[in-house]
């Protein structure tokens, strides 16, 4: 059997993202990210804006408002933290799209919830430091020093998030088919290797 589903992590600032998004063009397939944030939250009844500012942020808690803290916590109505409440819900989502058909999907322990699956091709973007930098300082307008913090926090987020759904290590690199630098290769380079290892 081939390939059906590319599931992708990566890195904050890695060009993940824009390699995912310009895979799917490419291939012409579903692609699945904002999504799984919009449809989450339209089912557990809270605001798209927390579930992405919080689901994520598993590796900080201390640090969220009162607000963003109430995530975490159980309601008389659930017998669930919200925010393990909007996990499941993702993951079911992702189950159900990579039911549906062929499709990417970015993040929120893909690769681990589709791992019963043979057809998906598991990919891993990792950049090099200064890239990373270089690009959170233009998008996010930030001092290089304010980058840094922001980088550092939200892989330690993301990798805390993986760790607490799965058991395992986020950057583990034997979790995945292909791990790609586009700090090295390019983006469009990148972009050609899943393809045509989609395709193959």
């Amino acid at each position: 059997m081939g390939y059906r589903i590319i599931a992708i992590n990566r890195e904050f600032e890695s060009a993940g993202s824009e390699i995912a998004q310009a895979v799917a063009t490419k291939l012409g397939l579903p692609y699945y990210d904002k999504f799984l944030i919009e449809q989450a939250a339209e089912q557990v009844g809270i605001d798209e804006s927390l579930v992405a500012a919080t689901e994520e942020k598993m590796a900080s808690r201390f640090e969220y408002s009162q607000a963003e803290a109430a995530f975490f916590y159980t309601t008389e109505e659930s017998p669930l933290p919200t925010g393990a409440r909007v996990a499941e819900v993702q993951f079911d989502l992702i189950r159900k799209a990579a039911e549906e058909g062929p499709c990417v999907i970015v993040g929120r322990c893909a690769n681990f919830i589709l791992r019963d699956r043979d057809d998906v091709l598991d990919i891993f973007i990792h950049a090099g430091l200064d890239y990373r930098l270089e690009r959170a300082m233009s998008s996010l307008n930030l001092s290089k020093r304010k980058a840094l913090r922001v980088l550092r926090r939200t892989d330690k987020s993301r990798k805390s998030y993986y760790f607490s759904y799965t058991g395992q290590n986020w950057n583990d690199m034997d979790l995945y088919h292909l791990i790609l630098n586009p700090d090295k290769l390019s983006v469009e380079a990148c972009v050609d290797i899943i393809c045509n290892t989609y395709q193959s």
